[in-house]
């Protein structure tokens, strides 16, 4: 595993992180195979964990599993958008990003995964104008005085991202990135040229072109992937590692998380990144074909 800085909190982050979303359906006292993989993880080198209040079980997973290896680790999740357990055992999701909403969101946070201290904290998917006009960013901040939290930022796309990067004050920005979705490139640029670091989310795009184009939800994506990832490019590579791999070469990406719950999954990720760059004659043909498909579609 290689490992790259993210950008101006100075942490040493892995090239693969581990996503906890998925995880996060699994009840604690089911989850023995979870602890399996998340020690898995660790064994081979992954030192980025990414979860989120809004995960339901997740961080209570951690910090069972591997709370016990909290130095091997670091820890970002994610606040503003939330679930609470009801009694009646239903989920009820909350969206308020607010520095009032999310400081208890925070607490609850650190509780679940018996630590006190969080190393990255990130508003959920807030909107454009929760970005411009809110004080979420303030709540952050004052949790990072406070010791709770040591590096602020926030997930999201667009003209939220946008924002982010324009106000200068957030220290990562996780967003979505892949070989189908190349746009976001120029929002990374600007956020590279204030040394934020990069966080990758969906890096595989869902793994969609592995689907039926009818059941791919996403049907502009998963015809693009017919002409990005076809074999006439890649070859007999797996459509999901050379996805992985694309990233790799795109030295301004600094970790990317994956969620899985299937363990040989999961090690087929890490040999797949394992396994470096793409030849220069593959990435040129990759970025031909993106552009060739974009523009059939406009």
């Amino acid at each position: 595993m290689e490992y790259r800085r993210l950008g101006r909190t100075g942490l040493e982050v892995s090239e693969l992180g581990f996503g906890a979303w998925e995880i996060g359906w699994t009840r604690p006292e089911e989850g023995d195979e979870v602890g399996r993989l998340l020690n898995r993880a660790l064994d081979l080198g992954i030192n980025f964990i990414d979860s989120s209040a809004a995960y339901r079980w997740s961080e209570e997973l951690i910090a069972k599993y591997v709370g016990h290896r909290r130095d091997e680790f670091f820890f970002a999740t994610k606040c503003g958008s939330g679930r609470v357990l009801q009694p009646d055992g239903e989920w009820v999701q909350t969206l308020d990003y607010s520095a009032k909403a999310i400081m208890p969101q925070i607490d609850r946070s650190l509780q679940r995964l018996k630590t006190d201290y969080i190393d990255i904290i990130q508003l959920h998917s807030p909107g454009l104008d929760d970005v411009a006009f809110g004080d979420g960013l303030e709540g952050l901040k004052r949790a990072q005085e406070q010791g709770k939290v040591r590096f602020i930022s926030l997930s999201a796309d667009g003209d939220a991202a946008r924002k982010a990067v324009e106000i200068g004050e957030y220290d990562t920005l996780q967003l979505t990135y892949n070989v189908l979705e190349q746009e976001p490139a120029e929002i990374i640029a600007a956020a590279r040229e204030k040394d934020m670091g990069i966080i990758v989310k969906v890096p595989i795009a869902n793994a969609l072109y592995e689907k039926p184009r009818s059941e791919a939800g996403n049907t502009v994506l998963w015809d693009r992937a017919q002409t990005i990832l076809s074999p006439e490019c890649v070859g007999d590579l797996p459509r999901v590692e050379a996805a992985l791999r694309w990233l790799l070469c795109d030295e301004n990406v600094h970790t990317m998380i994956v969620g899985t719950t299937n363990l040989d999954h999961f090690e087929a990720n890490v040999a797949a990144v394992e396994r470096r760059r793409l030849s220069d004659e593959m990435l040129a043909d990759m970025k031909a074909r993106f552009e060739q498909a974009v523009a059939g579609n406009d």
